[in-house]
């Protein structure tokens, strides 16, 4: 492939800060060539559209990064004085690439954390997510800013922590925030699967309430505890495997909350293997339902979606949901958003796919955002 003028630039400055592999990259000479749907502005990293994608289910939690770069324990402190929102309202939205200084003692990176989100509508019995508050978060005077919550996938033991140890969060985050002036969005790493690592998939049921949590207990906290905007604009869903499923599911079913997506890897649709199975355990037997639930048709309801982005991923090596990345994307773009694409070279369904896939995404949406301006 051959890079969009610019970009190449902006990749070299991202591998340079460690913020993808090189597997990934390398075969890519960057992150590619443009996308149909939207112009990329100069200098930022553009996704490439696929001939071929695929998705499956996670595989494998990756080895634990070592303990000097384990999470912070809430009870230690953690997050600052400053970011509590106090009483005046929180703005919708900032164009802080050029309206935020920096001051100048900007710490070099950022924070990751360990906290508890209530289940206080929900009920969802949700294990402590993953807080990262980037350099701009730790200043004296921190700037509202966008929020990204992001999920992992499905497998035996999966949660939040493999967010962090195969989707390296905390690399990827410093190394934007360090190419764009310490802003990069506060990221939240919720459980969706529960304690049994399970699959409620991202709906209401006897399953458990894991839609009603990411949607309403998750922006709950983070509003009430953080300095951040409020704007649909400013807050992006995205996952791996089964977390980007829920990322089209949440992002087409609630884009009055979330109006940026990024589904790597994401099957079809919200599944417990066979349509019969996840008819009967998922949705109480209710054929209808479960139809309603399917991205395809959330999709058709909320069209047309003029102010969502989408960023599409799967690995070229993926072959058990190949067909899923290009039909879904395409889905999203006929629905009106906004929306790019990157099968990642020699990538198979792993996190070393995830967490370049994850970075290009989260790259691509800094100028959507508000945070990473759109300059060579």
């Amino acid at each position: 492939m051959t890079p969009t003028p610019g970009t190449r630039s902006r990749s070299t400055g991202l591998l340079a800060a460690g913020l993808v592999v090189g597997l990934a990259l390398g075969a890519a000479g960057g992150w590619g060539a443009a996308h149909r749907a939207s112009a990329a502005p100069a200098g930022r990293a553009v996704a490439a559209e696929p001939t071929r994608a695929s998705t499956a289910h996670a595989t494998s939690v990756p080895t634990v990064r070592p303990a000097t770069l384990a999470p912070t324990a809430a009870a230690t402190g953690g997050i600052p004085a400053a970011e509590a929102p106090g009483t005046t309202p929180q703005p919708s939205s900032l164009d802080l690439a050029t309206t935020w200084t920096a001051p100048t003692d900007l710490p070099v990176t950022g924070r990751l954390l360990r906290v508890t989100i209530p289940a206080t509508r929900s009920h969802f019995a949700a294990r402590q997510a993953l807080l990262y508050l980037p350099p701009a978060a730790l200043t004296a005077d921190p700037p509202a800013l966008p929020v990204d919550v992001l999920l992992s996938g499905q497998s035996r033991g999966a949660g939040p922590d493999d967010v962090q140890t195969g989707g390296q969060i905390e690399r990827t985050m410093d190394a934007l925030a360090t190419l764009d002036r310490g802003l990069a969005p506060v990221v939240v790493v919720p459980d969706q699967l529960g304690p049994q690592s399970a699959n409620p998939m991202c709906v209401d049921g006897k399953l458990g309430n894991s839609r009603t949590y990411l949607t309403q207990d998750v922006p709950a906290w983070v509003t009430s505890h953080l300095r951040v905007q409020t704007a649909a604009s400013a807050w992006t869903i995205g996952g791996f495997s089964q977390g980007g499923t829920c990322a089209i599911q949440l992002g087409a079913g609630d884009p009055a909350r979330f109006g940026n997506l990024i589904d790597v890897s994401g099957e079809d649709g919200p599944s417990l293997g066979s349509v019969t199975k996840t008819i009967t355990e998922g949705f109480a037997g209710n054929r209808a339902a479960w139809a309603a639930a399917q991205p395809a048709a959330l999709l058709r309801a909320g069209a047309p979606f003029r102010d969502s982005n989408a960023f599409f991923a799967a690995g070229a090596l993926d072959t058990t949901y190949g067909p899923v990345m290009p039909a879904m994307a395409e889905r999203a773009r006929a629905a009106g958003m906004h929306v790019a694409t990157w099968v990642v070279p020699g990538g198979r369904h792993s996190w070393v796919t995830a967490r370049a896939a994850l970075a290009a995404g989260l790259d691509w949406l800094q100028p959507r955002v508000g945070l990473g301006a759109p300059t060579a």
